[in-house]
């Protein structure tokens, strides 16, 4: 499978596809970015109609809106409907959370602390259901971290260095559990969040970007949490250097050799970036981008599992 990524436009209003070779590399867009509402900060991709072609989710955060952007399968897109938003959405993950065979969003609202699940009807459109308990900070990443069939949701919190899990209980509602990373993970400033299986033992891991916001050593970076199976994760030493101010992280197997490798987008340099894991000849190389990328999304079926060594 040939993977592509879409690219949110902080100060262009729009967002960009890339479109994959296979081999760790994109090819410039061929088309205009799309128009979606001012600010947007990031999106997701899924299926939102049925149609076996992948859409877009997109937050946009200065107008507090949310944007659904429907794709015919050749690369471009349309917007359609406007999901009702209940605050400044920030962070924004997809899957099926009650189970009907439809996908739903799960949007962290930056200014009131929350997480508001939107149930989808299967045609493009969502409902509001429920507001799990969680100080929602900017980055949102769904996956199952307990192996109980049931998709759950990881969150950083506003304010504080917590991370919550908040596990699903498969009809669209959500329960926080206590303790899930322990207290050494320093995670005030973090931009973006990937799940995967890094370390090939079959539970789901997350990836972290970490703004490093201290004036002698201004380097940001990503840290790794080994999951235990249970919805509690544990740190390791583990860490990558980033390209400067990572916006977003996203996580798939983007030159087809059975690896998880990473993208990020720069905000201030309007590119993005991909690192390859262990590749033949150093890091994957950079795209140049619209104003201010600040959210990425990769196709669905990216996540792999595989050992997860990178080079830095």
């Amino acid at each position: 499978m040939t993977l592509d990524l879409a690219v949110a436009n902080y100060d262009d209003n729009s967002v960009t596809i890339l479109l994959g070779k296979g081999d760790g590399t994109f090819m410039p867009p061929s088309s205009s970015p799309v128009s979606v509402g001012a600010g947007p900060t990031a999106l997701a991709m899924g299926d939102f109609t049925g149609d076996g072609k992948l859409d877009l989710a997109v937050a946009n955060s200065t107008d507090n809106t949310l944007t659904i952007l429907l794709g015919p399968g050749d690369g471009t897109f349309t917007p359609v409907s406007s999901p009702p938003a209940t605050g400044t959405p920030f962070g924004l993950a997809i899957g099926d959370f009650n189970g009907d065979g439809k996908l739903d969003l799960a949007v962290a609202n930056f200014d009131v602390n929350t997480v508001t699940i939107l149930l989808g009807s299967g045609d493009g459109t969502f409902a509001p259901a429920s507001s799990p308990p969680a100080t929602a900070g900017p980055a949102l990443v769904v996956g199952d971290f307990n192996g109980d069939g049931k998709l759950d949701l990881a969150v950083t919190n506003r304010g504080n260095s917590a991370l919550t899990i908040l596990l699903g209980n498969g009809d669209g509602t959500f329960a926080p559990i206590t303790g899930c990373c322990g207290t050494s993970v320093e995670l005030t400033h973090t931009l973006g969040m990937a799940a995967g299986d890094f370390n090939g033992d079959g539970k789901l891991d997350l990836a972290v970007a970490i703004l490093n916001i201290q004036p002698m050593f201004p380097v940001d970076y990503v840290i790794i949490l080994l999951g235990k199976g249970d919805g509690t994760l544990a740190p390791t030493d583990f860490s990558l250097l980033l390209p400067d101010q990572p916006a977003s992280l996203v996580a798939g197997d983007f030159d087809g050799d059975g690896k998880l490798d990473f993208a990020t987008a720069s905000d201030p340099n309007n590119y993005v970036s991909v690192l390859l894991q262990i590749p033949p000849s150093g890091p994957g190389p950079d795209f140049a981008i619209a104003a201010s990328p600040t959210s990425l999304s990769v196709q669905p079926g990216a996540q792999r599992r595989a050992p997860c060594r990178f080079r830095h």
